[in-house]
């Protein structure tokens, strides 16, 4: 959970949208407060003066009515104006009115006014509401009156006004949010496609903010030249490979023919047949088209490098390839992948022990994603090369084999499984070998 939280809201969107909510939800608190107080004086002017205009009012209506009246005069008060007279008893019951700021300063108003100590209290005898303990020419009385009559809380207005507002702010962080996340996520994906070597979608350059089309079109601009100088040179290696290959196989031709040493022809036959795919993998490495993805059976893959290396006896495949379901990758370039990295244990990872090289292949389906792992049993590499297995013309020859390599082969491989969208991992086995983990994302899960 902490780690899915982390994850989220260490995106720019979720951090900006959480810093806007934070921002006006302060702003709206502060703002509510310094309000609440400004209109606490006011209100408890107000409230003051209806308590004691009640007051002096009942107490000059039963001073001066007929006695008679008395009683009429207060169910009157009672039914029209919801006032209520009672004698105070010694014996009542009395719970004294909850402080706060706003009674604290109504209390200490009204006898202000009054020139007198009243008391006040929450509930008499039981029965709650604003009572207000005063006398008529010296006997004692309660007032009781309808709370709202002269306190009207405005709890209620404040929270569903402060809840349109958080709503409201809401809104407009996650349009604001977007508004500033969407350049620079449009930029983020097409940094990628251009890192992958797709240069086909450019960035807008005629909407939205002067200082984001100037960005797309720095960017776009750069993608354009880079673009070119991938053309370029895509186009140099290709006539440097058909000048170098003509001459090679003339080279080839002449010692076939010419050179009448059997042993000395296989030789110089071999060098050429080396220089030869020398330059096919520079081509390999060198070209930049981002393959197409598509749907992929990791079985049949499998299915299709067992049966092109069953009578290869150099190299004994160990598979363990249970139903996996489909990637997102590309078929043609996958095969090259694993028939690259087959290649490369036939050459490097001799079996400690054996004349041919022993070889584990195995599936293993994940949440979002399938495993595909290549395992030798030679001698590995050390620790500390590993890292530097995937950088172009870099050779571990010194820890495995003698052979003869243009250390381009898991450089291509890295570079093929990124394009794809996918992630290369190198390590050493136990008890020895080198192991190459790839992992494909689901063609399911993309589709999710």
């Amino acid at each position: 959970m902490t780690r899915w939280i982390s994850a989220l809201f260490g995106r720019l969107y979720w951090r900006t949208f959480l810093l806007i909510v934070l921002l006006v939800s302060a702003s709206l608190a502060t703002w509510f407060q310094s309000f609440r107080l400004l209109e606490l004086g006011p209100q408890v002017e107000q409230t003051s003066r209806q308590i004691t205009s009640l007051i002096d009012l009942t107490r000059l209506a039963l001073i001066h009515s007929d006695p008679q009246y008395r009683v009429s005069l207060l169910d009157d008060l009672a039914k029209k104006e919801g006032i209520y007279i009672y004698p105070r008893s010694p014996g009542d019951q009395w719970t004294p009115m909850n402080h706060s700021e706003f009674t604290r300063r109504l209390e200490v108003a009204v006898d202000t006014r009054l020139n007198e100590q009243l008391d006040f209290a929450d509930v008499v005898n039981d029965r709650p509401g604003l009572w207000i303990g005063f006398e008529i020419e010296g006997d004692p009385y309660w007032l009781l009156l309808d709370r709202s009559r002269i306190d009207p809380s405005l709890s209620e207005t404040w929270a569903s006004w402060g809840v349109i507002a958080t709503l409201l702010a809401l809104i407009g962080a996650a349009v604001i949010a977007s508004f500033v996340n969407k350049p620079l996520r449009d930029l983020r994906l097409a940094t990628a496609r251009v890192g992958a070597g797709n240069y086909s979608q450019m960035l807008d350059e005629m909407s939205g903010m002067r200082e984001i089309r100037e960005v797309n079109r720095g960017f776009n601009r750069m993608a354009r030249s880079l673009q070119e100088v991938e053309e370029e040179r895509a186009l140099m290696l290709a006539g440097i490979s058909h000048d170098i290959r003509t001459p090679l196989a003339r080279l080839r031709l002449e010692a076939e023919l010419s050179v009448p040493d059997e042993q000395a022809r296989e030789h110089i036959v071999e060098d050429i047949e080396q220089a030869d795919r020398i330059i096919s993998k520079f081509l390999e490495y060198a070209r930049s088209t981002t393959p197409k993805i598509e749907t992929v059976d990791l079985n049949a893959l499998i299915d299709f490098v067992r049966d092109r290396y069953q009578k290869d006896e150099t190299v004994v495949l160990h598979l363990q390839t249970p139903p996996v379901p489909p990637v997102r990758a590309n078929t043609l370039e996958l095969q090259r992948v694993v028939v690259n990295l087959v290649e490369n244990a036939k050459r490097y990872a001799l079996t400690l022990g054996e004349v041919h090289t022993d070889l584990d292949i195995s599936l293993q389906p994940g949440i979002d994603h399938v495993q595909l792992t290549v395992r030798d049993h030679g001698p590995g590499v050390p620790a500390d090369h590993l890292a530097q297995l995937t950088r172009p013309f870099f050779r571990g020859d010194a820890a495995r084999t003698s052979a003869k390599g243009t250390g381009l082969g898991l450089s291509i491989v890295e570079k093929t499984i990124t394009a794809m969208g996918g992630r290369l991992e190198l390590s050493n086995a136990e008890p020895s070998g080198l192991q190459v983990q790839i992992w494909l994302p689901q063609a399911s899960a993309h589709s999710a």
